[in-house]
């Protein structure tokens, strides 16, 4: 993992005294990024420099759920967390002692030779991390905390993320996820969200799969929605020229809505977007689009970010006037869309709720404002056994307006 071979990379390589510093303030932030999200995901706080072993076995047991009762050492229970332990026990002496010399592991003392190998070459703990817990017989908060987050990432429980806006290959990576999105339906929710739109009790909602979940720190993230592969780069490309990072996972959505007969003949059915008559008068749309998720390095760039939509990318009566010059980025909307799950701003953000009933995998998302909150839920649980939960999140202003029809600018 990379955390664990920056390590390596300072431990065992001599460079000069610039080098060593600028590798030295890497590790030290992605220590700190490490211990914020175990903090705020997690509940753990390692603040100690040296942790109890029976301490990291609590937390190594809490994040991963399972039953450490019986591990004995940070080894066992970091084999056992990951669900590695089978394949540890099938090592012999021989061949546990012949891993530990390729990775230059002199002696282990009282460990299981067997476990220790495993970790190794499953990429749970590096050479170094092993021979200072060896040489010390205990464990420091910066290999705990590496470790705690390997478990996390292993099993699938950490971020989930395609890398950052400085990266550069992250217009690659955006590239490579939209060549594998496509509109997926599900027959059950699917059939909920369409009898909300016939009766009214919504305009719409968004079909998502549980797998594409970024897991990013929630009062860091911003959700951003729009439908074009285009404007995300450009976003993205922004958000740099501003000076601003943050990490980036996008999760593609269906967005279900109903199209009217007045704005034109049905478009031509394509991979992205096709129109669906479900009664006698109602028709769907199934257009396929996406949440861009943002966890920024800190709040104030989080809060920066409304600044930045509204002078690049927002469009109003202002700037679409005949002879204005003011230039937005490609795929501007009116109406854009993005939110938190947290007040940063009452100047830029209001409440809405998240309709989310979810069931095998997907769930399907109708927004509604305070005042019908209820009347939604008690709609959705008419149509389905299905667990309903309304969340509450905060939108931008001119989203807002939309939803309340106060204003289309």
């Amino acid at each position: 993992m990379k955390k664990l071979k920056l390590l390596i990379g300072i431990t065992a390589i001599v460079i000069g005294l610039s080098g060593c510093t600028s590798t030295s303030s890497a590790l030290q932030s992605d220590v700190k990024d490490d211990s914020l999200y175990l903090e705020n995901m997690c509940q753990i706080s390692l603040v100690d420099a040296s942790i109890a072993t029976k301490t990291f076995i609590a937390d190594a047991a809490k994040i991963s759920e399972k039953d450490l009762s019986d591990a004995k050492d940070v080894f066992t229970a970091l084999v056992k967390a990951t669900d590695f332990e089978e394949l540890a026990l099938t090592y012999t002496s021989e061949k546990a002692q012949a891993r530990l010399d390729y990775y230059g592991v002199s002696k282990v003392g009282s460990y299981d030779v067997r476990f220790v190998a495993c970790a190794l070459d499953a990429h749970l703990i590096e050479a170094s991390s092993v021979n200072k817990i060896v040489k010390d017989n205990d464990i420091d908060s910066v290999i705990a905390t590496t470790l705690l987050m390997n478990i996390l990432q292993v099993n699938g429980e950490a971020r989930n993320y395609l890398g950052k806006v400085s990266d550069e290959d992250i217009l690659n990576k955006v590239a490579s996820a939209f060549n594998s999105y496509y509109i997926y339906s599900d027959d059950n929710l699917d059939i909920v969200g369409k009898e909300l739109v016939k009766s009214k009790a919504s305009t719409g909602y968004n079909l998502k799969k549980e797998g594409f979940n970024s897991n990013f720190i929630p009062s860091l993230t911003i959700k951003y929605g729009h439908c074009e592969e285009k404007h995300l780069k450009q976003l993205i490309a922004l958000l740099n020229s501003e000076g601003i990072d943050a990490k980036i996972q996008i999760e593609p959505k269906v967005s279900i809505y109903q199209y009217l007969l007045d704005w034109g003949p049905i478009p031509e059915p394509s991979y992205s977007y096709y129109v669906e008559q479900y009664s006698e008068d109602l028709y769907l749309v199934h257009a396929l689009e996406y949440d861009a998720l943002f966890e920024f390095d800190n709040e104030a760039e989080l809060l920066d970010f409304n600044r930045i939509i509204e002078q690049y990318s927002k469009k109003n009566s202002e700037n679409q006037a005949e002879g204005s010059d003011v230039k937005l980025i490609s795929g501007a909307w009116w109406q854009p869309l993005y939110s938190t799950v947290d007040m940063h701003d009452e100047d830029a953000y209001k409440a809405i709720y998240d309709g989310v009933a979810t069931q095998g995998g997907y769930s399907i998302h109708p927004f509604t404002l305070e005042e019908t909150k209820d009347e939604l839920a008690a709609n959705i649980k008419k149509l389905t056994d299905a667990p309903v939960e309304l969340r509450k999140f905060y939108v931008n202003n001119a989203f807002y307006r939309y939803l309340t029809g106060e204003s289309w600018e």
